[in-house]
């Protein structure tokens, strides 16, 4: 008997996982075709421009470390596989070509319209010295010199990290440093449980990476951007380096975007890494479609969730982004999307300043800690965020 209700406990499991992943593919499918025939239309758009009409390609460089499996000879697209592999430095430079018409409609929509094409068009790999010196004098040449990790999240092939990580860098606008952190996820909608391995397997890399850095500008310019399940790479490499007894702090700032990570486990982790970072963000939202998903598949609420599972702690800055709206119908990468989330990212990035200190946001209280809402009439306007009295 108690053998028949184990098994029917299992059962139970996997079915719920199935059908987890197969609304979390299903949405992704659409997701994929919808941008892929916004891509071909756009490409047959733009060879019908000629030169003079349409406005001029905006081509960005960013660094990169990644413990991919370089494929030499094959596509720029699929220059690193979803395989794990040794560590390479290097750079990738995206095209950003703007969609006519589209793009200037784009910015008065009240919902994500794809206004221009991303392209990869270089994953240049370089020599670990040469990294570490065009990284430096990249820097020196921002308005900050702060150098922003960005961390990736499940299902982001080798091309999408750079294709964030590149627009991440058209925001700040020249004001601090991107590099794309970009472990082995295969960028398949069906390899959650794969992806989750394979960021772990990427801990002592990350690790090693946070720390050297910190060393070669200074703790104090290091920021940290983590995505998704990529949140769970770097509070594990944290961790790590607490371990280490490294320098305390170790990073000036640690930013959780829509993180997929245990609520409960991360409040009991926090104060054993707490005193590494100068400051920490939380991101949230009750907006976000994937972070439900996983709930129902784990059992219990994510980092990354609000509305009741809004997770606040003193000491950190949770930021409840729910009051925005879905505005991309995942709501999962509204740090992307949304161009309020997006102006008010890269000020904090850009500039160090605390939630306090940036217009847009209003305070709140839960269970006695502070935390920050959106203002309803806030807007942003080129990058900054406005509020109309």
């Amino acid at each position: 008997m108690q053998c028949t209700r184990t098994v029917g406990r299992i059962s139970a499991h996997l079915v719920a996982a199935i059908m987890f992943w197969s609304c979390v593919e299903a949405a992704l499918l659409l997701s994929s075709v919808a941008t892929a025939a916004a891509d071909d239309s756009a490409a047959t758009k733009a060879s019908a421009e000629s030169p003079g009409q349409g406005e001029a390609t905006d081509k960005v460089s960013v660094f990169y470390l990644t413990n991919r499996q370089r494929q030499e000879g094959k596509p720029v697209d699929d220059t690193y596989s979803g395989d794990r592999g040794a560590p390479h430095f290097g750079r990738c430079e995206v095209e950003f070509t703007p969609i006519p018409i589209v793009n200037e409609l784009a910015p008065i929509m009240s919902f994500y319209v794809k206004s221009e094409t991303k392209v990869v068009s270089l994953a240049e790999r370089a020599e670990p010295s040469v990294f570490w010196k065009e990284l430096g004098e990249a820097a020196g040449r921002t308005s900050s010199g702060y150098v922003v990790v960005f961390v990736h999240g499940y299902n982001y092939a080798f091309e999408r990290t750079c294709r964030m990580a590149a627009q991440m860098q058209r925001y700040l606008q020249g004001k601090a440093t991107v590099v794309a952190f970009s472990w082995p996820s295969n960028g398949l909608p069906s390899d959650y449980v794969r992806d989750q391995a394979d960021v772990e397997w990427s801990v002592p890399l990350l690790a090693s990476f946070i720390e050297r850095l910190g060393e070669f500008i200074g703790n104090d310019n290091v920021q940290v951007v983590a995505h998704s399940l990529g949140s769970r790479g770097v509070i594990f490499a944290l961790q790590r380096l607490a371990a280490l007894q490294v320098e305390r702090p170790a990073i000036g700032n640690l930013v959780l975007l829509a993180p997929d990570f245990d609520s409960w486990t991360f409040v009991d982790l926090l104060p054993g890494f707490l005193p590494l970072l100068g400051h920490v963000s939380l991101y949230a939202s009750a907006n976000d479609t994937p972070l439900k998903f996983s709930r129902q598949l784990s059992g219990y609420p994510r980092l990354g969730e609000a509305g009741e599972y809004l997770t606040v702690f003193k000491g950190i800055d949770t930021i409840d982004v729910s009051s925005a709206g879905r505005y991309q119908f995942t709501g999962h990468e509204y740090f992307y999307f949304h161009p309020r989330v997006t102006a008010d990212l890269s000020t904090l990035l850009s500039t160090g300043a605390r939630a306090a200190e940036r217009s847009g946001l209003k305070p709140k209280m839960r269970n006695g800690v502070r935390y920050w809402e959106f203002r309803a009439n806030a807007r942003s306007d080129g990058g900054a965020v406005t509020v109309d009295d």
